[in-house]
């Protein structure tokens, strides 16, 4: 019987997607986002494929950021998207 590698298979699913967004407490990751357009403490935006994501919350900060990846840190209170 083959072993089920849950993290593996689940990794391979969430990267094979043009990109993803995830909220853990207090963080929010984002993989594969093409442009950050406005960065301050209560709203972040940043355009991927054809839409916007508009992030809302109160003292967010970038704590890592990658050419594909960003992760956010701070209370976020919304996330919304529009299609440009």
């Amino acid at each position: 019987m083959k072993n089920l590698h849950f993290k593996e298979y689940f990794q391979n699913y969430l990267y094979d997607l043009d990109y993803f967004i995830t909220i853990y407490e207090n963080n929010l990751h984002v993989y594969n986002y093409q442009k950050l357009t406005k960065l301050s403490e209560q709203e972040i935006i940043l355009n991927i494929n054809n839409k916007k994501v508009i992030i809302n919350g109160n003292n967010l900060k970038i704590k890592q950021m990658t050419k594909q990846e960003l992760l956010i840190y701070g209370e976020v209170l919304k996330v919304a998207f529009t299609y440009e």
